[in-house]
């Protein structure tokens, strides 16, 4: 089959029949003559200048639109070449070009993690504790800054948000003769104080990305168990042992970690108190056995025992130490695995307290807790101390029994929630406070002379602390403070009590440094017209009352 020839069909259309192209013009090239005319005839009609200028700015749009070009860090060097990755020897630290940021390798997970820069936040944690003078078996900690302490282990970790914390306390059983503080003291609970956060911290320095909180759960698990292998090692032939309750804080969180019986209340600004804990028994304390015998499991609750044994020596299932308990074939076998709860803190928190469980026992448990919370008006040594006065005043013999106490106050919580912390306006402490103080020295201080009464002292620091617990009792129902300056005149050992009328106890005005740092980061949080907690310098136990 045939069909028109090409010549025909330019014929048709009107084309020049002398054109012996076989591509044939459009209808409306062939209509009109104009386009051959043209310079540039066959294209849009778009002068060329003009066409080059519109892709140099489509270009320069393009280029606008893809990230910057990175410049690459002064030390770091490419991992392999045509790589995404640069580490810098110095700094251990990877970086990647495509986004900038920072990386730091991840063994657990076996991946890169983003370096995590700390959150500073702004709320304040009070601590304080007192623990009865024959309590010799229990021992306890407060590091107020975790950082600090690893930098003197040459440890960094400054990844972790702030405020950053630890603080346990070491309840013994078993004091052993042979230890370095003497008949009765503990060397178990010794050897945790000592060794504890030399586990923890390399785990805590190890990963500078952001701490999840299993993660945090994990290094305080192997931390616990590497610190009771330790000491089994080291002291083999030991028969002590101790329980333990320790705090981590790192930014709004509180990790907390027990073994045995020591008592974990959390206290809530609402007066309520919540024991986070249970004690990790044999068997649960009698009150509890209807409530809690079918869910044992979840109290901590490890030991079996067989059908009619009698109970064994040791009521914990948890603990540090005894390590004849600690034997495959043992009965009860006792672990040394920590329960660990992990708490988002927030405006409703109060505080929390590490009681002793004689202690908590003799006064009534978390409900004389909340009790003491709200009548230490934020002041935790105060708080603390009262726990222990009330042991004693019920039990009329201590004996030996461990009675002691850790007490921690939140403060500013409510601005967690509101804005970003690293946002929030600081509130900037004075450069100098007008002050009034009461001093009672006692047989620890650096200088054991009344100069007021020119005599010798010889009470206790106990004693100097009851003492001034009972000032603060009666001070805070007196909103005019003319206790204060009654008892200034009757009890100072200062020689400011003998100013008259309203500077009785002054000690004028005051900038930081003169009287250590533990009486400024008291002194310089009040407001005038507020007491403080008790402070302990080497002069002695002051109570401070801001004036100006």
């Amino acid at each position: 089959m045939s069909g028109p020839k090409p010549y025909e069909i330019r014929g048709a259309l009107g084309v020049d029949p002398k054109i012996t192209s076989e591509v044939a013009p459009t209808a409306s090239q062939a209509g009109g003559r104009f386009w051959e005319d043209k310079c540039n005839a066959g294209y849009s009609g778009t002068p060329l200048w003009k066409l080059q200028a519109e892709r140099a700015q489509l270009e320069q749009e393009a280029a606008a639109s893809r990230p910057a070009a990175q410049k690459i860090p002064e030390g770091f060097k490419p991992v392999e070449k045509g790589g995404v990755w640069y580490y810098s020897e110095k700094r251990q630290v990877y970086w990647k070009p495509t986004d900038g940021k920072m990386y730091v390798w991840d063994s657990v997970a076996q991946k890169h993690s983003e370096l995590h820069e700390a959150t500073a936040y702004d709320h304040r944690i009070a601590v304080g504790s007192c623990f009865h003078e024959k309590a010799v078996q229990v021992k306890h900690v407060v590091v107020k800054d975790l950082a600090k302490a690893g930098q003197a282990l040459r440890l960094s970790i400054e990844h972790l948000d702030r405020p950053c914390a630890l603080y346990a306390l070491y309840e013994g059983h078993r004091g052993s003769s042979s230890s370095t503080s003497g008949p009765g003291s503990n060397v178990c609970a010794e050897f945790c104080v000592k060794h504890l956060h030399q586990k923890l911290l390399p785990k805590l320095a190890g990963f500078r990305g952001f701490w999840e909180d299993i993660r945090l759960e994990v290094a305080l698990r192997e931390s616990f168990e590497e610190l009771d292998a330790e000491f089994a090692e080291r002291h083999p032939s030991a028969t002590d042992g101790c329980c333990a309750a320790v705090a981590l804080i790192t930014g709004n969180r509180l990790v907390i970690a027990t073994l045995g019986d020591v008592g974990c209340v959390l206290c809530l600004r609402n007066g309520e108190a919540v024991e986070l804990m249970r004690a990790h028994a044999v068997r649960p304390e009698e009150e509890d056995d209807d409530e809690d015998s079918e869910d044992e499991s979840a109290a901590g609750y490890e030991a079996k025992l067989e059908p009619g044994a009698p109970l064994p020596v040791i009521r914990w299932t948890r603990a540090f130490g005894h390590l004849e308990q600690k034997r495959p074939n043992s009965m009860p076998r006792l672990l040394a695995t920590p329960e660990i709860k992990i708490l988002q803190l927030q405006p409703k928190h109060h505080g929390f307290a590490f009681i002793c469980r004689a202690l908590y026992n003799a006064i009534g448990k978390n409900v004389a807790v909340s009790t003491v919370f709200n009548r230490s008006a934020g002041r935790p040594r105060m708080a603390s101390g009262a726990l222990v006065d009330a042991a004693v005043q019920w039990l009329g013999q201590v004996g030996d029994l461990g009675l002691g106490s850790i007490v921690a106050f939140f403060d500013r919580l409510e601005a967690v929630e509101s804005t970003p912390p690293m946002k929030k306006a600081r509130k900037e402490e004075p450069s100098q406070v007008r002050l009034r103080h009461i001093l009672l020295k006692h047989r620890e201080c650096k200088s054991t002379i009344d100069k007021v009464r020119n005599k010798q002292v010889k009470r206790t620091r106990g004693e100097a602390e009851r003492t001034l617990r009972a000032v603060l009792e009666e001070c805070e129902g007196d909103p005019e403070r003319r206790a204060f300056a009654t008892r200034c005149k009757e009890l100072s050992e200062c020689q400011s009590c003998l100013k008259a009328g309203d500077l009785v106890g002054d000690l004028g005005w005051v900038k930081p440094g003169k009287y250590g740092q533990a009486f400024d980061d008291v002194a310089f949080a009040l407001k005038v017209g507020q007491l403080s907690d008790l402070v302990d310098t080497d002069q002695g136990i002051h109570v401070v009352m801001r004036t100006a």
